[in-house]
């Protein structure tokens, strides 16, 4: 059994067991941040557990960043963003996983990345999370529409 926190969360979206799950793709999973402080931030994270783009094969490499451009497309279209930014760390899960999060003219600071924002860390370092499910749903239900007309292959809906 493997100690990775992004491999558990993977196997319990397969098991129905988070909410927030939107799709696995050929090259990876699709979630919704359940702290939707940024409308449609969204986690992309690898089938594989590797810590470094470079360690996928090419193969899977080039599906990974296709899908993740798509994925990243799909929420354009399903949020209406000014801006999209993508972060690929990996400081603290060394499973590779992308934060895709839209960038709205009605942020708070809307050309500063998130990481500076006082707010949102604290609301994310506490463990805080959307409580309105019809939010979620409607979050859920905006990316899954948009993933369909996407040039990806989804494996399983989890929606």
């Amino acid at each position: 059994m493997s100690s990775c926190e992004l491999c558990g969360l993977q196997s319990a979206m397969d098991r129905g067991e988070n909410r927030w799950a939107v799709a696995r793709l050929q090259s990876g999973f699709v979630a919704l941040s359940p702290l939707q402080y940024y409308r449609g931030y969204t986690y992309f994270s690898a089938k594989t557990c590797v810590a470094e783009l470079h360690l996928l094969e090419r193969s899977e490499r080039d599906l990974f960043l296709h899908e993740m451009s798509e994925v990243a497309h799909a929420l354009v279209r399903a949020f209406g963003p000014r801006k999209m930014n993508y972060e690929l760390l990996g400081n603290f899960v060394s499973h590779l996983h992308w934060h895709l999060v839209p960038r709205h003219d009605d942020d708070v600071r809307p050309t500063a990345p998130i990481w500076e924002n006082l707010e949102f860390l604290r609301l994310s370092w506490t463990g805080a999370h959307e409580q309105d499910d019809s939010v979620r749903d409607a979050a859920v239900s905006a990316l899954m529409n948009e993933l369909q007309r996407a040039d990806v292959t989804i494996e399983r809906a989890y929606v």
